[in-house]
């Protein structure tokens, strides 16, 4: 009995060491788990916000810079991975990443010293201020836009110091916390060893610690795998929409095409941009845009519901669809989403209307990789947008030749603007005034048109290359060239003997630059041109973006004797308030009314209406497009006589003009001419 009892207390004394170090052993995996779970807590609880924040504004401002500077940068033989890469879309994909982190991070949930609560929260508030001040920036910021950079890293560059101070406080108040929860942790650990040891002799009980040590444990690690399965949800979704993100569409694309190939296949891939949301943005605030995009992809999910059917968003307001259907499925699907999306949102009371632009690429009849889907799609959605938007566009190989072509336009064009305007040349249509008794015409002035002429393929269509010069920022650069080069004909004329009055455009990027009246009155000294003889047209539809400050300017301009005409008048969006608010002397009637005045009674009634309007108002008018006799007869009978069209001239190159003045009779110091035959068909004076 004694050896029994002898060899069942060793064999107890060796279950209880047993199950002592098992126990031991337990212990130091539950430390090591909560280690794993405060880690992971802090990631998502976000106690280390101060820290990203500081991350995030030098990201930005980062990829802000190699974005501007991306060509410098090549050309100085910077690393291309620096250099490259950085698009408008990721310029903006950033900085609304800082734009949320900003205004969701609150000084209540991060750990700072109490002294300092208050200066993180005016931090806070001014660099909130900041950021709406930058957004409409880094919304239209173009590369080589130094202008817009350097006001943007004005507005940002005061805070880095700030950021950087209240990030080390944060992570200094962490660390401290850090250590004193370890303190208490390892006394309670202490504890429960000592409690353990004290009590080994109750086997039972040793084991039933183990076993709920063991449960607590199971149950620990259940958590930290649901806590890494939602930090994986977050890092592949949308977190205002819950849509996968850009990450999550590329490796459904890999699916889809290894899909698409196993079993000889395709699919589609669907961009969708919703037009108007800026406005939005900008009319109703940031929230109400939120909650504009959840309705959306509310609507988006609700019509494709296929089970293939994989909807993500891309970012902003931009949304993209994998479809395994056929092009003719997808095109009607898609027309049922362009009809939804332009229904009303009702939001807050308010019924909030936008519309919807789509491409479509496909995989593999049209594009052969995830890449190339994406890229072609874009390209699509490009073509619907400048098609008039609210409709889709299926790539075609012609838009990647166009948008080749485009490119290659723009480098020409910039080399152009770069050797002085090699191949520009700025072209005269002259504006005559007419006295219908006398039948004589006097030639009162001339509107300088740019042409270009291109070294391979001849003369480039205006418009086209305007677009590119505005798309690519350069419409600032030919402006000024426009200018030098028409203020130097000019003085040339006057010093012939030829008193004209020259006529120039000012782009929307001139007339939102504070410096344009000093910049244009140093041309003017330059030159020596004389500032009575010059008229700056002002497009109607130009976008002005403070119109007092614009009427400020202007009002310079007007008071050193330059004069300001309001070209294509009615076909804006303009109101009288804002005609009212410019100090204008001129109005001009755009071609598309003068045209039809011959056949449309509309037509007349809006022509006789801008006359009295600018009779009313003091102003002079001019008529554009005017080809024909009747034309200019119905307008000097009410009252309008001064003309620039067709039946009195086409654009042509300087030297034409001096041969125009030079050749006409009977008064070649009064630039005056004589009516051309009118009997025929309308004809031009010079032949271009």
């Amino acid at each position: 009995m004694k050896f029994y009892s002898k060899a069942l207390a060793i064999a107890y004394l060796i279950s209880v060491v047993g199950l002592l170090f098992l126990e031991l052993s337990q212990f130091q995996r539950v430390d090591r788990l909560r280690g794993q779970i405060s880690q992971s807590y802090e990631m998502i609880s976000g106690r280390d916000e101060g820290i990203r924040l500081e991350l995030e504004y030098r990201r930005f401002r980062s990829i802000t810079g190699k974005y501007v500077f991306g060509e410098k940068l090549q050309e100085v033989g910077a690393d291309p991975d620096t250099a490259q890469n950085v698009s408008h879309d990721m310029v903006v994909q950033w900085f609304d990443i800082l734009w949320s982190r900003v205004f969701s991070i609150n000084s209540v949930g991060v750990e700072v010293p109490e002294a300092k609560h208050d200066k993180f929260n005016t931090l806070l508030i001014n660099l909130r201020t900041s950021l709406r001040e930058v957004d409409p920036m880094v919304q239209t910021l173009r590369p080589g836009n130094l202008i817009a950079f350097r006001k943007i890293e004005d507005i940002l560059a005061p805070y880095e110091e700030d950021i950087t101070s209240m990030a080390a406080s944060i992570a200094q108040t962490r660390a401290e916390r850090a250590s004193l929860l370890q303190k208490r942790l390892d006394a309670a650990l202490t504890s429960m060893d000592t409690l353990l040891l004290s009590s080994a002799a109750g086997g039972v009980l040793i084991l039933t610690l183990f076993g709920t040590e063991a449960y607590r444990a199971r149950k620990e690690e259940s958590r930290i795998k649901g806590r890494e399965a939602r930090i994986r949800f977050l890092a592949e979704h949308d977190a205002l929409t819950g849509l996968g993100n850009r990450s999550f569409l590329n490796e459904k694309m890999n699916r889809f095409i290894d899909y698409a190939d196993a079993r000889g296949e395709g699919f589609n891939l669907i961009l969708f941009d919703l037009d108007k949301f800026k406005d939005v943005n900008d009319t109703f605030g940031h929230p109400m845009g939120d909650r504009l995009l959840k309705n959306a992809a509310a609507r988006l999910t609700a019509i494709f519901c296929g089970e293939a059917d994989i909807v993500t968003r891309l970012g902003g307001d931009e949304f993209a669809v994998l479809q395994r259907a056929d092009l003719a499925t997808s095109e009607r699907i898609v027309a049922q989403v362009i009809k939804a999306l332009s229904s009303a949102f009702e939001l807050s009371g308010n019924d909030i209307r936008i519309s919807s632009s789509v491409g479509i690429s496909r995989y593999p009849d049209l594009s052969h990789s995830a890449e190339e889907l994406l890229r072609d799609a874009d390209l699509a959605l490009y073509e619907a947008k400048k098609q008039g938007r609210q409709r889709y566009c299926l790539y075609e190989t012609s838009m990647s030749i166009a948008i080749q072509n485009r490119v290659c336009l723009e480098a020409d064009l910039r080399h152009a603007l770069q050797c002085g305007g090699d191949g520009l040349e700025v072209y005269y249509q002259p504006q005559v005034s007419t006295n219908l008794k006398s039948g004589v015409c006097k030639v009162t002035g001339v509107e300088a048109l740019v042409r270009w002429f291109h070294p391979d393929l001849g003369q480039i269509p205006t418009l086209d290359f305007i677009n590119i010069a505005e798309d690519a920022g350069l419409i600032g650069t030919l402006s000024d060239w426009i200018f030098r080069e028409a203020c130097t004909d000019l003085v040339n004329w006057h010093q012939s003997g030829f008193k004209l009055r020259l006529s120039i455009n000012l782009s929307p990027q001139q007339l939102n630059n504070k410096n344009l009246a000093t910049e244009i009155l140093q041309l003017l000294e330059r030159t020596g041109a004389d500032p009575h003889y010059l008229t700056l047209e002002i497009t109607e539809s130009v976008d002005v973006k403070d119109t007092c400050k614009a009427a400020k300017m202007l009002s310079q301009l007007s008071a050193r004797g330059i004069s300001l005409a309001m070209d294509d008048f009615g076909t804006g969006y303009s109101n009288l308030g804002y005609l009212k608010s410019l100090p204008l002397d001129i109005l001009k009637i755009d071609r598309a009314f003068v045209k039809q005045i011959e056949d449309n009674e509309e037509d007349r009634k809006l022509v006789r209406g801008i006359i009295n309007l600018a009779r009313g108002m003091g102003l002079k008018v001019i008529a554009e497009g005017v080809e024909t006799e009747e034309q200019m007869h119905f307008l000097q009978a009410h009252k309008c006589s001064i003309f620039q069209g067709y039946l009195f001239g086409r654009p042509m190159h300087k030297l034409s003009v001096l041969a125009l003045l030079a050749n006409v009779e009977p008064d070649v110091l009064n630039n005056t001419i004589s009516l051309p035959d009118l009997s025929g068909p309308p004809r031009t004076i010079v032949d271009p």
